[in-house]
C-alpha cells in the first residue's frame, strides 16, 4: 500500500532482470518461504570464505595488535580449492521498460526512473559522483529545486549513483500527487537530458562539489565512517591510499567532464520508468508520451517474476 516502496522493490528486476541481481535484495513473502537450510549452507560455502572477505580494524590500535587479533580470529579459515564464481553480466542494451504498478486508492504516486549505471573502477567514477550531485544529491540540487521548490509538486526529489564491484545503478526518484504523476517525470527527464545538454555554471559547481568534501570528511571523523570507507575501497580493488585523494579528485573535476559523464550514463533516452500509485489517475496520460507503458495491478504484482507478472497475468 506503499507507492514508494512497491516502486523501489520493482527496481532491481527492472534494471537487473535475468541476473542473480534481478531481486528484491531483502527477499519477499514468497522468496522468503521458499528459503531451505540447505539453500543457506550452499550459500555460505560458496562466498564466506577468506579469499572473498575483508576486515578492518580502526581505532586506537596497533598494526601489530590488529594482526595478531586477526590471526587469533581467523589464522585456521582455510580457503577452498574451488574457484569463486563469475559475477553476472548485465546487458547494456536491453530494452528499457515503462510501468505503472497499479495500487487503488493510494494518496500519492511514486515516480522512478532507474538504469544500470557504472563500476567503482569506471575510470569516470568521479565525474559520475559529482553529475548526481549536481543532479539530484541533495536540497539544492536541480531535482529538488524544480519539483518542490518551483513547483511544489513534491515534499522531495532526488537521484543516486551507486557504483559497485562490476556493475553499478542510477536512481531518480519523487512522489507526488496520482494526477501530476506523468509532469513529475517529464522534469526529471528533462533534467537528466538538460544536464548532458549545458555544462554546469561554476558556482553550482562549487557549491556542489562541498556537499561531497563535507560529507566525506564527516564519515572521516568517526571510526565506523573509516572503516566502511577503507571496507569499500578493498572491496572494489581501488588502493587504499585513495583515501587521501577523494578531496583532490573531487575537486578536479570540470563542467566539460559533468556533462560528458551526464551523456553517457544518465541518458533518460534509455532508462526504465516505474510509477506506483492509483493508475486510473495518470495512465492514460502517460500513455499518450510512452506508448510502451504496461499496467500491472499489484494484484497480480509478483516481485520474484522477471517480468514482474503473476504466472498467467
Amino acid at each position: 500500500q506503499e507507492p514508494g516502496q512497491v516502486a523501489s522493490m520493482a527496481a532491481a528486476p527492472v534494471v537487473f532482470a535475468g541476473t542473480s541481481w534481478g531481486h528484491v535484495a531483502t527477499g519477499t513473502p514468497g522468496s522468503l518461504a521458499r528459503i531451505k537450510p540447505e539453500d543457506l549452507a550452499a550459500i555460505h560455502r560458496t562466498y564466506f570464505r577468506p579469499d572473498n572477505a575483508v576486515l578492518v580494524l580502526t581505532g586506537d590500535i596497533t598494526t601489530e595488535q590488529g594482526f595478531a587479533l586477526a590471526e587469533k580470529a581467523f589464522g585456521d579459515w582455510a580457503r577452498p580449492a574451488t574457484p569463486l564464481p563469475v559475477a553476472p553480466k548485465v546487458d547494456p542494451t536491453a530494452k528499457p521498460r515503462t510501468l505503472a504498478i497499479d495500487v487503488p486508492g493510494t494518496g500519492q504516486a511514486a515516480v522512478t526512473v532507474v538504469k544500470a549505471a557504472i563500476p567503482r573502477s569506471d575510470p569516470d567514477y568521479y565525474p559520475g559522483i559529482v553529475a548526481n550531485t549536481v543532479l539530484g544529491g541533495g536540497y539544492s540540487a536541480r531535482l529538488n529545486e524544480e519539483i518542490r521548490v518551483k513547483r511544489g509538486l513534491s515534499y522531495g526529489a532526488s537521484s543516486r549513483l551507486t557504483a559497485n564491484g562490476p556493475t553499478g545503478s542510477f536512481r531518480a526518484s519523487a512522489q507526488t500527487k496520482n494526477e501530476s504523476a506523468p509532469q513529475v517525470l517529464e522534469l526529471i527527464d528533462a533534467e537528466m537530458s538538460k544536464l548532458a545538454a549545458t555544462p554546469a555554471g561554476a558556482d553550482e559547481l562549487k557549491a556542489r562539489k562541498s556537499v561531497l568534501v563535507g560529507s566525506y570528511g564527516r564519515n572521516l571523523a568517526t571510526t565506523g565512517g573509516l572503516a566502511d570507507i577503507l571496507g569499500d575501497l578493498a572491496l572494489y580493488g581501488v588502493p587504499l591510499d585513495e583515501i587521501t585523494r577523494y578531496t583532490a579528485k573531487v575537486e578536479a573535476v570540470d563542467a566539460g567532464q559533468v556533462q560528458a559523464f551526464a551523456g553517457r550514463v544518465l541518458s533518460p533516452q534509455n532508462a526504465s520508468v516505474i510509477i506506483a500509485g492509483d493508475a486510473k489517475t495518470f495512465a492514460d496520460g502517460l500513455k499518450a508520451k510512452r506508448p510502451d507503458l504496461e499496467v500491472i495491478p499489484v494484484s497480480d504484482l509478483d516481485l520474484d517474476a522477471p517480468t514482474l507478472r503473476k504466472a498467467g497475468k
